[in-house]
């Protein structure tokens, strides 16, 4: 292990917070309905970023602004079919002002553990992830309980910690109100969100199981690797493919 003076682990005692920081302001993006913004906000301009789901990754920075610029196209047309269901409730509102109604992602961040390399110029954190998703289908909103993980590697760029990779796994996404190992609700459509049906967020570019979602008859699933002390990022592993 590396010995640091004083004055170095006061920066990466600073650096940590600055880490924390950045996750819990994702957090509170999604709580707002502001999840669309966080490749801009979050991630590194480097071209060779990668986000990580359970059904695969989007590998590259086109593909990843790709899948959050599909967020928020999402909620745009979410809010514009609850705005026409609900005409009188929402009169005078502008189109700012309806983005994200109707609906909340709560995804805290928490239980982290963060590791920063020794040559200060990249970091690694997992982070547990407990909350619940609303989102608008054909059939009115469902909501979902979430619990998994969030791991991610940093690089300090500009003096800014900012997002290389992004693995955002759901050990649980299953449909508030249905007992995990039972079977999901099936509601019938409303006309007025039929436009939901035909909406669909881009695939990733690197389409594999990551993480299957608990079932009863799930094999034993491991999660995402815990940080390590390393020097370098060439001698650690990497939440990206």
């Amino acid at each position: 292990m590396k010995e640091f003076t004083p004055m170095e682990l006061l920066e990466r005692l600073e650096w940590r917070r600055e880490i924390r920081n950045v996750m819990g302001r994702i957090s509170h993006d999604y709580a707002i309905k502001q999840e669309a913004q966080v490749y801009d906000r979050y991630f590194s301009r480097r071209e060779d970023v990668c986000l990580g789901l359970n059904n695969g990754y989007y590998k590259g920075a086109a593909a990843v602004k790709g899948y959050y610029d599909a967020l928020g196209e999402e909620i745009r047309l979410s809010s514009a079919l609850i705005a026409k269901m609900f005409p009188r409730e929402l009169e005078g509102k502008t189109e700012d002002e309806l983005y994200g109604v109707g609906m909340i992602s709560y995804l805290p961040f928490e239980s982290q553990v963060i590791e920063i390399a020794d040559d200060g110029r990249t970091a690694k954190g997992i982070w547990n992830v407990r909350g619940s998703t609303s989102r608008l289908t054909a059939a009115g909103p469902v909501a979902n309980w979430i619990f998994g993980w969030a791991a991610v590697d940093f690089v300090l760029e500009d003096g800014e910690w900012k997002i290389l990779n992004l693995l955002l796994l759901y050990n649980v996404d299953h449909q508030c109100g249905v007992g995990f190992t039972e079977p999901e609700k099936d509601f019938e459509p409303v006309p007025e969100f039929a436009p939901m049906a035909e909406f669909h967020l881009p695939e990733p570019n690197v389409p594999m199981t990551v993480m299957e979602t608990f079932r009863p008859d799930r094999p034993r699933t491991r999660s995402p690797r815990c940080p390590e002390p390393y020097a370098t990022f060439a001698d650690t592993f990497s939440y990206g493919i």
